[in-house]
């Protein structure tokens, strides 16, 4: 395989980050599933990925995925430790892969970017930051569900500037652009820097997804 996604721990975090880019088009043959489990695996197989069994700190184990060919690299073990190894291990195997890491802690994050990760998710703190803001705005608890919710609903977009609207501001578009992928560099749409759009950027919009059944398709 080339230019696949590897994604490492079939647990919840797992199947939802699977969920998610495969709802934004990533076909299921494309995707390779690590896990020590052979339960786990057998029910990745059964839904139509790739399956290794194994331990992902060894680079046997990666390079079977063919993690040095892979594109995009998602670490969602059970342990912050292991994820660190994993992700050690991965990096030194491929260079030029987009890694996203979870971790349980905050205090991990910093370790687990040292690592190689581009981004790391930290599970507890993002689930306390949703808890807190529920409480304080349930309406805007709803809303950043919403958001996390991938194919219904309010979903989060990031698409290539369009020919038309090269040359104009942010608010000057159709759709609701929140920021401006520029580069390296991810500029909020207020950000003085951003100017005007160009056409090498890209954007990150909220639009509204309508669930499957309006769109005429069946649900999995």
């Amino acid at each position: 395989m080339r230019d696949h996604t590897v994604v490492v721990g079939f647990g919840t975090k797992g199947r939802s980050a699977i969920r998610t880019v495969c709802v934004a088009g990533l076909r299921k043959e494309q995707v390779v599933v690590i896990d020590p489990s052979g339960k786990a695996i057998e029910a990745a197989r059964a839904e139509g990925f790739e399956g290794v069994v194994g331990d992902a700190t060894r680079s046997d184990v990666l390079r079977e995925a063919e993690v040095q060919r892979a594109a995009k690299i998602i670490i969602a073990t059970q342990r912050d430790d292991t994820a660190v190894l994993v992700t050690l291990t991965a990096r030194q195997l491929n260079r030029g892969a987009t890694i996203v890491a979870a971790a349980r802690e905050e205090e991990n994050a910093p370790l687990l970017k040292q690592s190689g990760a581009d981004e790391v998710i930290t599970s507890a703190g993002a689930a306390g930051r949703l808890l807190g803001l529920s409480v304080l705005s349930p309406a805007a608890g709803a809303v950043m569900e919403d958001l996390m919710s991938q194919g219904s609903g309010l979903d989060l977009l990031e698409r290539p500037v369009t020919k038309a609207e090269t040359g104009r501001g942010p608010r000057e578009t159709d759709d609701l652009i929140v920021s401006v992928v520029r580069g390296h560099r991810v500029l909020g749409y207020d950000d003085p820097a951003v100017g005007v759009l160009q056409l090498t950027d890209r954007v990150i919009t909220i639009v509204r997804v309508s669930p499957p059944a309006e769109r005429g398709e069946q649900r999995p």
